[in-house]
């Protein structure tokens, strides 16, 4: 007999399992440092509490065997789901990160993937309200399809049949040409048959036919297609050769992802979850208005939304034309010149490399100068389990702020409290002592909190670029 599901939900990231929803046994880390998202993210403190971590998805829990967890007592299968705590959006900001010019070198970085789909596992019942795996999957395959387009297209040769006139390209068709050209009394065309290089093979229509589908996907769940705009249309562009035509579960049996075809093999499984929502579901029960099914899936949420508040003050400042702020741009550890040795001793007992989440530079003069860094959280500075982390995080600040010899720093934190208004920004300014008492000159920090919505990231933006250029005017200090 088929085994029915038990989902537990109610559980949002960075949170105790405090009334014990997970199982014992479940597959876990033994510590908060050695998370996986294989794992949705969990892990087990000294007192057996299970916990889970910055990762929020739907998927089965697993024993340390590596199989699904049944419930003892109904036989049910256990999976779980996990939500944000903080009012966030993930789809949004993923697509605006992934629409950000610098999102390749993010995530081939240490950050790794901001999400994995876990394709080959069981579907998972979820309410019908729930679309994350098939949307993951769709922004998965659009994102994959423009690597195919930019760089292994593949081509494959064919003939084509044409009527040419006064002359010869390739091989005459008698038949034709008799019958369509000498019996019309037109002998001044003849009928070619000739090779072509040609895109429009099986694995590019599989291609185009799930792009199509995948925009459907984005305006059933809400997700305009210009907000992932530059992405598609590259893509819909390069295929614009490549027949429109039905893919059935059949043709994927004659994909070639072998040899110089072997970049397709990611992208042709992307294409089939996304055509035939595949996952190996042997679950009893069908989609109602009340469940949907969902290909499990896992989204880093504190990697997405460092990189998420960078595309947003990114974007900002590149429409604001007048201004002469712009973002440092993002350097990987090997690569970055921001040093605090001057040669590679491995033996000097400090760090070498650090890269800033957010430094701003003012260009107005000759001479670029730093003159603001922050560093994004994505936690709940008041939150008792931070405290181990503030003595680390301030000193990581207050080190960038000395490396870049700037006035102003501070964190930026996601906003946890839904009735808020958008001008209640939290917000404190200290004054940082250089240490040199011939400076008289002062640092400011600045606490930064909000709800990233569509309609308030600009707002956000605007607010701390009219801080770091001391448009003091523009923001309102709390006096608490």
């Amino acid at each position: 007999m088929k085994s029915k599901v038990k989902l537990i939900s109610g559980l949002k990231d960075w949170n105790r399992d405090y009334e014990k929803l997970i199982p014992k046994g479940a597959s876990v880390a033994k510590s908060m440092h050695g998370v996986i998202p294989d794992e949705m993210g969990l892990y087990i403190d000294e007192k057996g509490y299970y916990h889970t971590s910055g990762y929020v998805g739907v998927g089965w829990l697993k024993d340390y065997q590596g199989k699904t967890m049944v419930d003892p007592v109904s036989g049910e299968k256990l999976a779980l789901m996990i939500i944000p705590r903080f009012s966030l959006n993930p789809w949004e900001m993923l697509i605006k990160v992934m629409n950000d010019p610098e999102y390749e070198l993010y995530a081939s970085g240490s950050n790794g993937d901001f999400f994995e789909i876990h394709t080959s596992e069981e579907l998972v019942p979820v309410p019908n309200t729930e679309t994350g795996g098939e949307l993951l999957a769709a922004i998965s395959f659009v994102k994959e399809c423009e690597k195919i387009c930019k760089k292994h297209l593949r081509q494959t040769m064919d003939f084509k049949e044409e009527n040419f006139n006064g002359k010869i390209v390739g091989n005459i068709q008698m038949a034709k040409h008799i019958k369509q050209n000498v019996n019309q009394a037109r002998e001044d065309r003849i009928f070619c048959k000739y090779p072509i290089f040609t895109v429009d093979t099986l694995e590019n229509r599989i291609m185009k036919a799930a792009l199509i589908k995948a925009k459907k996907v984005f305006r059933n769940n809400g997700i305009a297609v210009k907000e992932i705009g530059r992405i598609y249309s590259y893509c819909e562009n390069s295929l614009k050769a490549v027949r429109t035509v039905s893919i059935s579960k059949s043709d994927f049996n004659r994909v070639n992802t072998t040899g110089f075809n072997s970049c397709y093999k990611r992208v042709m499984g992307l294409a089939k979850t996304v055509l035939l929502n595949t996952g190996v579901n042997d679950l009893i029960g069908k989609e109602t208005d009340e469940i949907r099914y969902v290909i499990p899936y896992t989204i880093n949420m504190e990697s997405l939304f460092e990189f998420y508040v960078r595309a947003v003050l990114k974007e900002y400042l590149r429409k604001d034309s007048d201004s002469h702020i712009v973002l440092d741009e993002y350097r990987m550890s090997q690569k970055n010149p921001l040093l605090t040795l001057k040669d590679s001793d491995q033996q000097a007992y400090l760090m070498n490399h650090y890269v800033p989440d957010i430094a701003l530079i003012d260009q107005s003069d000759s001479e670029s100068k730093y003159i603001a860094v922050f560093d994004v959280k994505y936690q709940n500075s008041l939150n008792t389990v931070y405290s181990e982390t503030r003595r680390h995080n301030s000193h990581q600040l207050l080190f960038y702020t000395l490396l870049l010899n700037v006035k102003r720093c501070g964190f930026i934190f996601p906003k946890q409290r839904k009735d808020e208004k958008l001008d209640d920004l939290e917000m404190y300014e200290l004054n940082i002592q250089s240490g040199d008492a011939r400076d008289t000159s002062d640092r400011e920090y600045t606490q930064w909190s909000a709800e990233f919505t569509s309609t308030s990231n600009n707002r956000l933006a605007e607010r701390i670029v009219h801080y770091v250029k001391g448009i003091n005017s523009a923001i309102k200090p709390d006096t608490n």
